[in-house]
C-alpha cells in the first residue's frame, strides 16, 4: 500500500521517465563508445562482458549516482512543500514508512536501470564479440552485485534528503560527496567501500581479489545502519514539528 501511495505521489512529478531516459542515457554510453573506439577492445583477450564493463562502468555508475541523488531529493521536496511532512504527522500514520516506501521505489528504480544497462553491455559484446557466449548466472550475479552496491548511497542520499526541507541545500551536500568520492584514490579498500564510491566497483575485479562477501556484507551493514539512523531521526523529528 505504501509502494502503491508513493508511485501515486510521484506520477505528476515525472519521476519514472526521468528514471528511464537516464538509464537510456547511461546505456548509450558504451554502444558509443564501442562506434568510436570498437578496434580497441575488440583486440584485447579476456571476457568481452569483463572488458566492455571495466572500459565503460565508471561513467555509467557515475550518472546512476546523480540520477538517484536527483531523485531522492525531488522525493522528499514533495514532501516538504506546503508543510506536507508536518500535516501527515498529525494522521494515524508511521512516518517511518514514508522512508520505507520512498527507498522501495528508489532500489525498484536503481534495480532497473542496472537491468538496462547490463543488457546493452550484453549486447554490444553480442554484437562486437561474435565469439561470445550470455552466461545468465554470471550476469545475475553482476547485477545483484552492482544493486547492492548501489544500497549504501541509495539510503545515505535519501537520509540527507529527510534532513533538509530545502531540496537545493539536499541536492548540494549530495553533489558534493559524489564528486568527492569520485576523485579519491581507487585502491583503497577503505574508500571502495564507502557510500557513493562503492557502487564504481567491478563483479569481475572483486572476485578475483576474493573480496566479493566482504564488500556485500560491508553493504548490507552499512545500509541497515543508514536506515537505523533513519528511524532514530524520524523518532526524534516526531516531538519537535
Amino acid at each position: 500500500m505504501t509502494l502503491y501511495l508513493e508511485w501515486k505521489k510521484l506520477k505528476r512529478t515525472g519521476y519514472l521517465p526521468a528514471i528511464i531516459c537516464g538509464g537510456l542515457l547511461a546505456s548509450a554510453f558504451p554502444v558509443l563508445n564501442m562506434l568510436v573506439r570498437s578496434e580497441i577492445f575488440t583486440s584485447l583477450s579476456g571476457d568481452p562482458f569483463v572488458i566492455l564493463m571495466d572500459a565503460n562502468w565508471q561513467m555509467m555508475a557515475m550518472l546512476n549516482i546523480l540520477l538517484m541523488v536527483c531523485g531522492t531529493c525531488s522525493m522528499y521536496h514533495t514532501e516538504y512543500a506546503d508543510n506536507g511532512i508536518q500535516k501527515m504527522s498529525l494522521l494515524p500514520l508511521r512516518t517511518e514508512a514514508l522512508f520505507f516506501g520512498k527507498l522501495s521505489v528508489t532500489v525498484l528504480s536503481s534495480a532497473l536501470i542496472i537491468l538496462m544497462e547490463s543488457a546493452v553491455l550484453i549486447g554490444c559484446a553480442l554484437y562486437w564479440f561474435p565469439e561470445f557466449q550470455v552466461c545468465i548466472s554470471e550476469f545475475l550475479k553482476n547485477v545483484g552485485f552492482e544493486l547492492t552496491t548501489m544500497l549504501p548511497t541509495v539510503v545515505l542520499a535519501l537520509l540527507i534528503a529527510s534532513f533538509c526541507r530545502n531540496m537545493w541545500l539536499s541536492l548540494g551536500i549530495n553533489v558534493i560527496l559524489v564528486f568527492i568520492f569520485s576523485t579519491l584514490p581507487q585502491n583503497q579498500l577503505f574508500l571502495n567501500l564507502c557510500p557513493f564510491s562503492s557502487p564504481y566497483q567491478l563483479f569481475s575485479t572483486i572476485e578475483t581479489n576474493g573480496r566479493t562477501a566482504l564488500f556485500i556484507g560491508a553493504c548490507m551493514i552499512e545500509t541497515i545502519v543508514l536506515i537505523l539512523a533513519e528511524w532514530s531521526y524520524t523518532t526524534i523529528r516526531r516531538y519537535f514539528i
